[in-house]
């Protein structure tokens, strides 16, 4: 009897979460980064419609097909109903946040055999405004982090490999590389130490090599389904990023980002707690090493290190539960959380959706964004096989191999080209290489070349986006010029 009512205290858990992440899902309305619309969902829809943007990384065959396939039926699903093309994504979002959190509740009662600070990590976890702004979107990272955290709670903590547990945990971690490469930083800590503990044995070596073959086939099988053609992700990855170093065309961050800028982010109000939480083991190590090999590496963004963002939910939680009077902080905390998750999902760069809210009700007009690059999503949004529209692109120098950081600074890509000089851009560019569209996107530092140079152009809607962003060029309002030509009315403001 008492194992059933376990199992049902379990659903029931479960899909409490569930309910919380896809109510997460569902009321996000802002744009956070480019790749959760251009490494997921424009390569699963056009996979399935035969039309979506697919920027170079899929013509240069460097992603594993998992994720955007894992979305794909999704959208084989939903046809052509558009209801279900807009929330399908949101409920494979919503099921991967979830599966997530359930195993870091598993994790940490196999791990500290506290079944309260596994309550507590869970609290934290659904309160963090970090999680609340980026769980639930499309982001391969996500599936890392929930691939990651299963591959913990499964792995053989006391040593004993022989049995089911290991298997999942092995092929979870394996997959968990094959998404990313650079997760193995965090596995190879935990492989070393357990092959240290681990008395040789045949059996379990050949039945995890063979484990390991099946699952590298089946992802090789998969990628030739996607790409229609022979090709290996992983190993274009590392050409691409190692071999001839180009991960540096997307910006160069210091060696200490992760430290002072990613890990307070991702943690905010709970890095006093976490710092307080930690203490010296195999996972403080790994997570440890994680860090100096991703600081190694010049291009760093935010959630590069987001399969860490688990563990230090756990450190926090034990932070929290050293600290006697902490419970006191509890409603205060629990408030600023949720305001900072609110402007963060809600407010901070809703332009960037409402613009696509605009071309949603506009379907037959032209659109041309002079914006950098991907800074909208696309055909994710619209899911219109008839759409004239262009935006301005960002091509890397693929010629280039091992390229220095002047060769790269030198480099001029067409968003590059076009913030060099927009006047001259404008008047080499649009009519010729790019259509005149009827309405013109751009952000808000922009207006007065806009009105300058094109005075056919008149502004018709302002939507409000950022108060504050990391790129210059995307701060401040979202406007959409219409053309009115020479017979033309100019439209009210509205």
């Amino acid at each position: 009897m008492y194992p059933r009512v376990k199992t049902q205290s379990h659903i029931q858990l479960f899909c409490i979460i569930f309910i919380i992440r896809l109510v997460n899902a569902i009321s996000i309305q802002t744009f956070f980064q480019a790749d959760e619309f251009y490494q997921c969902l424009e390569p699963a829809h056009n996979f399935v419609y035969g039309y979506g943007y697919l920027t170079w990384e899929w013509d240069a065959k460097l992603r594993s097909s998992i994720h955007p396939l894992i979305y794909s039926l999704g959208y084989w699903v939903a046809q052509e109903n558009e209801l279900l093309i807009w929330i399908v994504p949101k409920l494979i979002n919503c099921a991967i946040a979830t599966i997530t959190e359930y195993q870091l509740f598993r994790f940490v009662q196999v791990y500290s055999q506290d079944s309260r600070l596994a309550r507590t990590t869970l609290m934290l976890s659904l309160l963090n405004p970090f999680n609340w702004y980026v769980l639930t979107r499309s982001f391969s990272n996500n599936l890392e982090t929930c691939l990651t955290i299963c591959t913990l709670r499964y792995w053989p903590w006391k040593g004993k490999t022989g049995g089911y547990n290991w298997y999942l945990s092995l092929g979870f971690g394996f997959l968990s590389c094959i998404i990313r490469p650079t997760n193995v930083l965090l596995w190879a800590p935990l492989g070393i130490m357990l092959l240290k503990r681990q008395l040789f044995n045949l059996r379990w070596i050949v039945y995890s090599v063979l484990e390991v073959f099946v699952l590298f086939s089946i992802s090789v099988a998969l990628d030739h389904y996607f790409y229609q053609e022979f090709t290996i992700p992983i190993y274009n990855f590392l050409h691409f990023n190692v071999v001839k170093n180009l991960s540096m065309f997307y910006g160069v961050a210091p060696w200490h980002f992760y430290i002072f800028q990613a890990i307070p982010l991702m943690m905010m109000l709970y890095l006093p707690l976490m710092l307080y939480g930690l203490r010296k083991d195999i996972l403080q190590f790994s997570c440890l090493v994680y860090l100096v090999g991703f600081s190694l590496i010049q291009h760093k963004e935010f959630r590069f290190i987001m399969p860490l963002q688990p563990i230090m939910l756990y450190y926090a939680a034990r932070g929290y539960q050293k600290l006697r009077r902490a419970k006191r902080l509890v409603p205060i905390v629990v408030l600023l959380n949720f305001a900072i998750a609110l402007f963060f999902s809600n407010v901070n760069e809703k332009g960037a959706i409402d613009i696509m809210n605009f071309m949603n009700t506009h379907k037959q007009s032209s659109f041309g964004f002079l914006t950098p690059c991907h800074s909208t999503p696309w055909q994710s949004n619209l899911h219109n096989p008839d759409l004239q529209a262009w935006f301005l692109t960002c091509e890397p120098p693929l010629h280039l191999n091992n390229p220095s950081l002047g060769e790269l600074h030198s480099y001029r890509d067409q968003s590059d080209v076009f913030y060099d000089d927009p006047q001259s851009f404008i008047k080499d560019n649009l009519g010729s290489t790019l259509a005149y569209p009827e309405y013109l996107v751009v952000f808000s530092p922009l207006k007065t070349v806009i009105e300058q140079e094109l005075s056919d152009y008149i502004l018709y809607k302002r939507y409000f986006n950022s108060y504050f962003h990391w790129d210059s060029r995307r701060r401040g309002d979202l406007m959409i010029y219409k053309r009115v030509g020479d017979q033309g009315q100019k439209v009210a403001l509205t």
